[in-house]
């Protein structure tokens, strides 16, 4: 009986483990690509150019000035924060997405 009983148990974490993989795979292969309006996910190593004058944390940047993504922090998933560094080599923690999605455009790859 109790034999049964483990098979039993074994059989359907097998099958919920089979569900569960092919549920993440699917989700994996989904386009996430952004629609037209859609901000674009923001990830390391994206150089990204102001649009205007801008104040990040404890840096006045002027309109022009670029900035590398060096780590991001998420939360619930998606992109929340950023550490990005300047282009004297200081590096702000912890900046908001928004922000950045606000005042800078992705910069040109071709011009480094």
């Amino acid at each position: 009986m109790r034999a049964r009983f483990l098979s039993s148990l074994l059989t359907l974490a097998a099958a919920s483990a089979g569900l569960v993989a092919t549920s993440s795979v699917a989700r994996a292969d989904t386009n996430d690509a952004p629609s037209a309006g859609e901000p674009r996910e923001i990830g390391v190593g994206m150089y990204f150019v102001a649009t205007e004058d801008v104040n990040l944390r404890d840096a006045a940047l002027s309109k022009g000035a670029r900035i590398h993504v060096t780590r991001v922090g998420l939360q619930k998933g998606r992109v929340a924060t950023v550490d990005v560094e300047l282009a004297d080599g200081h590096v702000l923690k912890r900046v908001a997405v928004d922000a950045i999605r606000k005042a800078f455009v992705l910069a040109d790859e071709s011009r480094d």
